[in-house]
């Protein structure tokens, strides 16, 4: 495996929370669902170092921009 970026494992579970929210529709559980499926996929040793040496802004930043490229519409409130 090359070597895990923060912005590789967020774009991988970012596609993942997109999926998962068509049939969920709970922000929560598939946000969980998705960091569970990037630990299979990487193994837990590799996320938890990614997302350690990272800090809180490079992370909500580049997991934002990777779901509202992927999905805008789930992260909208159903009125709008």
């Amino acid at each position: 495996m090359l070597g895990l970026t923060l912005a590789s494992l967020l774009t991988t579970m970012s596609a993942d929370f997109c999926n998962i929210m068509e049939t969920e529709k709970d922000i929560v559980k598939s946000t969980l669902i998705a960091y569970s499926m990037a630990n299979k996929r990487y193994g837990p040793d590799n996320v938890i170092k990614i997302i350690n040496k990272s800090t809180p802004l490079e992370i909500r930043t580049i997991a934002v921009s990777s779901v509202v490229t992927k999905c805008p519409n789930k992260l909208l409130p159903k009125n709008q």
